[in-house]
């Protein structure tokens, strides 16, 4: 007999354990408005699951009002000690008769989408399967859902877990391929917990690991992929600059719109096809885009934005080749010459085309397309294949006095302990084999850099584009000083980190306009491995844009003295594999 014919679906949220490896209790952790339990409860709710129940043990007390609060079912497991599967056992017994089937997903997978869990529920009505797996990218992740058909066989140990216990039906499962990264991101570590929230909000524009998935899942060809790669990170390079301009851009929104402005290549009007597509599956903002990216008009009286140097980004690429708008255009113009009405349309959109390009030259200075040609051939060498940056602290600084101070773009050398640190950097990286080294022109970071050159006989280059924000009149002044002195000027900085000046000196914003250009020119006039020496609050700013996250959160990022960021940079992607290392 299937569920369907026997009722109803749960869920269990299983949350009893200790959160040893997180350090601090994850089912209660911030996240989106709320907490973990809260996201994950109300998830099920938007996907029509109306029975929630989350299993709890460890802090019991805490977590329970919480749960109450949601209006999900409190399920003690008193044996909480003796791990997961002791909290599955505990879930299922409180499962009545008509239960047909349940979900179960430990609480530190947070951010499965609802749509997810919807349509895990609908194939598994569907296809009469005991057990569906959603699998991104060819990986199996949570929440499986399960027939209730399974329990009577479910024994009161397995070791292995449920894992291995569902393995032994392994002929009665299917996988469902889904859209939807966050099935395999959990929060065991507090980089893993960084990247949920950078993750958590930004969901309505999918990841570049979601992007290809949507690609493949669509059936898009190799070829298209590698064009659709170019594009974005050719939208990508143009956005940085124009950012660094003033332009107010979302980088993230580009890189997106870019991967995915060809998903229904191939269909008639593939541009409002795709869009139609990424408006289904949530992705508004995007579809947006994607449906202007073939024709779109020049704007007279509002600013260009995303849209435009999506489009233009498609115009300088042919195939995965960096080309001019003229050899762009100059296949449609031939295969449609003896044709005056088709013909009549290419040449307007190489008019419009003309004219954006117009505009963006204006905003940065020079021709769009010299930019794209300065990078193009280390473009042409990153695709397909990898790099790793090395993103740094210098070490600690002879502060005046004993107290801590704003010291932006105050000068300061390193103190004896700046130079041990920088000298056990220096030998951590003995064995990595940098192709160049990059820093700030501040004497704190140029001497750290400077350590770690002179052991792999590297020249460091200095830039003021990887300079500490400039704090103007509050430079040198202790904490308490600017707290005193400047009462309305600190609050408004609290309020809102990213945009607030202080008198004489630079928002995060922008120290982020010449910061980002500068990342990007280090990668891209070098090969092979980089390391690059920052300041804290630089390397936030690049830890943002590595990680999507927006820099209102900058400061949940952690940078002590000498910390190493190790950063994978593939197929124009970027990746964050550790973070804060300490020196050992």
């Amino acid at each position: 007999m299937t569920f369907e014919k026997r009722g109803k679906i749960a869920a269990l949220v299983l949350a009893a354990g200790y959160s040893s490896r997180m350090g601090d209790f994850k089912p209660l952790l911030p996240l989106g408005q709320s907490t973990v339990t809260h996201e994950v409860v109300e998830r099920f709710r938007r996907a029509g699951i109306e029975d929630v129940r989350v299993v709890v043990g460890h802090r019991a007390g805490e977590i329970g009002p919480v749960i109450d609060r949601l209006g999900a079912r409190n399920i003690f497991n008193a044996d909480y000690d003796r791990g997961m599967f002791s909290s599955v056992l505990a879930g299922v017994k409180s499962l009545e008769p008509e239960i047909g089937a349940f979900f179960v997903l430990p609480v530190d997978i947070p951010l499965v989408k609802p749509a997810t869990i919807a349509a895990l529920a609908t194939t598994c009505r569907s296809s009469g399967a005991r057990i569906v797996y959603p699998r991104f990218e060819g990986l199996r992740g949570h929440p499986p859902i399960i027939s209730t058909e399974l329990i009577a066989n479910l024994p009161d140990d397995c070791e292995g877990g449920l894992a291995a216990f569902l393995g032994r039906y392994e002929e009665q499962a299917v996988d469902l391929d889904v859209i939807d990264q966050a099935i395999v991101m959990n929060c065991n570590t507090r980089m893993d917990y960084l990247k949920l929230k950078a993750y958590g909000s930004r969901e309505d524009i999918p990841t570049d690991r979601e992007c290809i998935a949507l690609l493949r899942n669509r059936n898009a060809s190799e070829e298209v992929i590698a064009h659709s790669r170019m594009v974005a990170e050719v939208a990508r390079i143009l956005a940085v600059h124009l950012l660094s301009a003033g332009l107010v851009l979302n980088l993230e929104l580009v890189k997106a719109a870019g991967l995915l402005h060809d998903l229904a290549k191939g269909q008639p009007d593939h541009s409002a096809a795709g869009a139609e597509i990424l408006e289904e599956i949530g992705y508004g903002r995007v579809a947006r885009i994607v449906a202007s990216h073939t024709d779109i008009e020049p704007k007279r009286f509002t600013p260009l934005d995303e849209s435009d140097v999506v489009h233009m980004a498609d115009k300088f690429v042919k195939g995965d080749m960096l080309v001019s708008l003229e050899e762009r255009f100059d296949g449609p113009l031939k295969k449609f010459a003896a044709r005056p009405e088709a013909l009549e349309g290419v040449e307007r959109r190489l008019r419009d085309a003309k004219a954006i390009n117009k505009q963006l030259e204006s905003i940065l200075g020079s021709p769009p397309e010299a930019l794209v040609r300065k990078y193009g051939k280390s473009m042409r060498a990153a695709l397909n294949g990898r790099r790793n940056i090395y993103l740094a602290r210098h070490g600690a600084v002879h502060h005046p006095g004993d107290v801590k101070r704003y010291i932006g773009h105050t000068d300061l050398p390193l103190s004896e302990e700046g130079v041990r640190q920088a000298e056990a950097l220096a030998e951590k990286l003995r064995r990595t084999p940098l192709a160049a080294i990059f820093c700030s022109d501040l004497s704190r970071s140029f001497d750290t850099a400077a350590i770690v050159g002179n052991l792999h006989g590297i020249r460091t280059t200095a830039t003021s584009g990887f300079r500490e924000v400039a704090l103007g009149q509050w430079e040198g002044l202790a904490f308490e000083e600017v707290r005193s002195r400047y009462p309305a000027e600190y609050d408004q900085r609290g309020r809102d980190i990213v945009h607030f000046r202080p008198p004489g000196g630079e928002s995060f914003l922008d120290c982020a306009q010449r910061v980002i250009p500068a990342f990007y020119d280090a990668i891209y006039s070098t090969s092979g491995d980089i390391l690059i020496v920052g300041h804290a609050g630089v390397n936030r700013i690049l830890l943002c844009q590595t990680l999507g996250k927006s820099m209102s959160e900058l400061f949940d990022i952690d940078q002590d003295y000498c910390c190493l960021n190790r950063i994978r940079y593939e197929d124009f992607s970027f990746e964050l594999e550790s973070l804060n290392e300490p020196l050992t």
